[in-house]
């Protein structure tokens, strides 16, 4: 396929797409990104696309299906810091992933400066040595601070 196939067949999907991403991920910023993601996908695919009979049934599916990807990131690495979470492949629908979502970030925006950034730094997979570094922070003490906001989450979220 070329170039100008790719954008004759494709660029003029983009509305559209942004649209179904924004619905799903319910934010500016991470709808862009999906929707850049997907034409990335699209255009190292391209060769094996040039026989779609619907490229737009296919751009949404695939749309889709990243913007899921995307949530079920957000809710494992917050698995991570929280262990009692777990986000079951088939038994979590797309409206239980985004209200885990928004109560997670509920959460960690009523955290107290340093330890929202410890926590982020955690869930981005840092270490506890790097989070060490990072902070200034003792490596005993970042432990606790994550170890109570385990605990704290759990009571948080079992509410």
């Amino acid at each position: 396929m070329t170039h100008d196939e790719f954008k004759r067949r494709f660029l003029p999907l983009q509305s559209l797409l942004f649209r179904d991403a924004m619905r799903i991920l319910g934010d500016r910023f991470e709808a862009e990104d999906a929707v850049q993601n997907l034409y990335l996908r699209l255009w190292e695919k391209r060769a094996e696309l040039q026989s779609l009979m619907s490229p737009e049934g296919y751009c949404r599916i695939a749309m889709r299906n990243i913007c899921i990807d995307r949530l079920r990131c957000v809710i494992d690495s917050a698995g991570s810091i929280v262990d009692d979470i777990q986000v079951p492949d088939d038994a979590k629908t797309l409206f239980e992933i985004k209200d885990e979502q928004r109560s997670i970030q509920i959460y960690l925006s009523g955290l107290p400066p340093q330890q929202r950034k410890v926590v982020k730094l955690r869930m981005s997979g840092h270490s506890y040595a790097e989070i060490e570094s990072l902070t200034g922070l003792s490596a005993v003490n970042v432990r606790v601070i994550i170890t109570r906001l385990r605990k704290k989450f759990r009571e948080y979220y079992n509410k």
